[in-house]
This record gives structure tokens, C-alpha cells and sequence, in this order.
């Protein structure tokens, strides 16, 4: 089937997931209900068996090297869910952020102060919520990636053949440039590796392979290598406590703020991806994926959210065809 790319389905999540193909999804951001009665959707019947099946749909929709995402403020729950999903799934958890709402210069820190100052607190007031990260890889994903010798066909059988034009065997080659060209010429084993760019270099150096016909350029090999692995992108931003203001209501009373969505996309999608969001609410997943160059995909049970996102996205893509309309000269 072709993905229903860019729209909001208005649907059951689960049963909507389940018409996706295996393997289709690049990254998935999930702001499931919180189980805490926050409104009539927020409070379900044997909930964690029920996120347990969105956890299974999100595995079986999601491609190895995707991402998985998701929100809960209630810590016990929490406990319960990430239990869940290490005993039943081949999800690996990689962080717990803490979106921090109250620092300094959030707009909403003054109010926020007020229930700090309560003389009646007999706990620490909660000013966070939390969003836990998942992938199907271990490690950096090089772990679970190198292990199978049937990953990266096109770069094993480059560097057999670069073998072949050099003309020498592993260790002929490994006695000019010395150790680190081993693992590049395992390319029949578990253990072969990409090489470092200095040490692609000194085999152009030494065996003048970019004379070579089949030769390729070292950026075009390690886009290739990377591909395999989970995408995390350096944003110079990724520690696990993030300040982001609370977002603004918009028909929705547990909205997420656009700048927050658009971090965890940039991190862990490159453009033309696939964003999933199987509980898209009033839509800030889908600006987050078009403000960013993506392609989104939402899920929305409750109509009335499925319609304030829908006129939502519409504004934001008329406003960016009036933004492109207007010369530089007259902004």
C-alpha cells in the first residue's frame, strides 16, 4: 500500500497502525493519553496492557534504524510501561529526558512559582514532564548492525574489490599502512569495518586507488556506512534536560510545544523521512514534520482534534505560500 503521507487519519490508533506496512516508518513521536483523567480520552481500562499493544505495532511498523519516542508525566506508570516493553518487545532504551517547564525565562515561570510557594506542599511540585527514547539497536547501532554479515553488500564488495586492484593480500597491505587498514579488508567477516577517512586517504596516497575505475569518493561510502545505523543527528543540543515553553492551548488541553517536536525530529530523522504520531491530538507533530522538511503520518481518535489540526496545518501551509510569495524587498 502507499502511505497516507501528510494527512491526519481519523481512527483508532491501533487499528490504523495495523494497515501499515512492516518497516515503513522512520520515526515515531507518541503523546499517548496519561492515564491520569485529564479528560474523557484520558482514562482507559487496562491501560498498560492496552500501550502495550501500541508499543508492539509501533515495533513492527518501525524500520531498524528508526526511533521511537514518547511522553508520560506519572512516574509509577512509567515504571510499569518501561517494564512492559523491556519484557515483551526488542526495543532498547537509550535516555529519559525531562522537559523542564520552569526556568529561568519561561514566560510562564511566575505562575508556575505561585503553586511553588504553597505553604501546604508536602512534596516537591512537579514542573516537568518526560519524554523516554527508544531504538531497535544496541550501543550506537554499529553493535547490532556488524553482527549480521549480510549489512553493507555494496561496501563489502567495494573494498574485495579494491583488494583485487590493489593486488596484494590483507597482510601485504596491512605491512605499507600498518594495522588500521585490517578491518576494512574483513569484508567476508562479522568483523569488517569501515575505515577511517585518514586511512582511506593513505590508500589513495600509497596505492593510488582514486585512479581506480570503480573508485569512490570517502563522503559517498561513510553516507552509505551511517545509513544502517540509528539517526542521531548532532543538534549541539542533546542533553536530557530541555527547556521549552509550555505550548499554548490551541483546542487541546495537553498540546506539546512545536519547538520541542522539531529537536526530537532533527536528532532523529533526516529530510523526506517519515514521522509517525499515533495520538497527533491538535497537530503539532505534523508542523513540527513540515517546518522541518518531513513527511508525517498522524492518528487522531477524537474528531475534534482531527479537525483543528486539519485547519491548523491548512493555516501554516497557507501562511508559508504567502511567506514565499512576498519579494525579500518588501518584508
Amino acid at each position: 500500500m502507499d502511505l497516507p503521507v501528510n494527512q491526519i487519519i481519523h481512527g483508532d490508533c491501533l487499528e490504523v497502525m495495523r494497515e501499515l506496512p512492516e518497516k515503513s516508518i522512520n520515526l515515531i513521536v507518541a503523546d499517548p493519553p496519561y492515564n491520569i483523567g485529564k479528560a474523557k480520552w484520558d482514562k482507559i481500562k487496562n491501560y498498560i496492557d492496552w500501550m502495550g499493544a501500541v508499543f508492539l505495532e509501533c515495533q513492527r511498523v518501525l524500520k531498524d534504524n528508526g526511533s521511537f519516542y514518547w511522553f508520560h508525566n506519572d512516574m509509577m506508570q512509567i515504571k510499569d510501561l518501561m517494564r512492559w516493553i523491556e519484557d515483551n518487545t526488542r526495543f532498547v532504551f537509550k535516555q529519559f529526558i525531562v522537559w523542564n517547564k520552569r526556568f529561568n525565562g519561561a514566560k510562564m515561570k511566575p505562575y508556575l512559582d505561585g503553586y511553588v510557594a504553597i505553604d501546604m506542599n508536602r512534596n516537591y511540585k512537579q514542573m516537568a514532564e518526560y519524554c523516554l527514547f527508544y531504538t531497535l539497536q544496541d550501543g550506537t547501532g554499529l553493535t547490532t548492525v556488524m553482527l549480521d554479515t549480510n549489512n553493507f553488500p555494496t561496501l563489502r564488495r567495494y573494498f574485495k574489490e579494491l583488494q583485487e586492484y590493489i593486488g596484494l593480500n590483507k597482510k601485504q597491505i596491512i605491512e605499507q599502512i600498518g594495522q588500521r587498514a585490517d578491518h576494512c579488508f574483513r569484508w567476508n567477516s562479522s568483523q569488517w569495518d569501515m575505515p577511517t577517512s585518514e586511512t582511506y586517504q593513505e590508500l589513495i596516497n600509497t596505492f593510488n586507488i582514486d585512479k581506480w575505475e570503480g573508485f569512490r569518493e570517502y563522503e559517498s561510502l561513510r553516507q552509505e556506512y551511517e545509513s544502517l545505523r540509528y539517526t542521531f543527528n548532532n543538534q549541539k543540543t542533546h542533553h536530557s534536560v530541555w527547556n521549552y515553553e509550555i505550548a499554548p492551548k490551541i483546542g487541546h488541553v495537553t498540546p506539546k510545544p512545536v519547538p520541542l517536536i522539531e529537536n526530537i525530529i532533527n536528532h532523529s530523522s533526516n529530510p523526506n523521512d517519515i514521522i509517525l504520531d499515533p495520538f497527533i491530538g491538535s497537530g503539532t507533530t505534523a508542523i513540527a514534520a513540515l517546518n522541518t522538511g518531513r513527511f508525517f503520518i498522524g492518528i487522531e481518535k477524537e474528531k475534534e482534534y482531527v479537525d483543528i489540526a486539519n485547519k491548523r496545518i491548512e493555516e501554516h501551509q497557507e501562511k508559508a505560500i504567502r511567506k514565499r510569495q512576498v519579494p525579500k524587498g518588501c518584508r
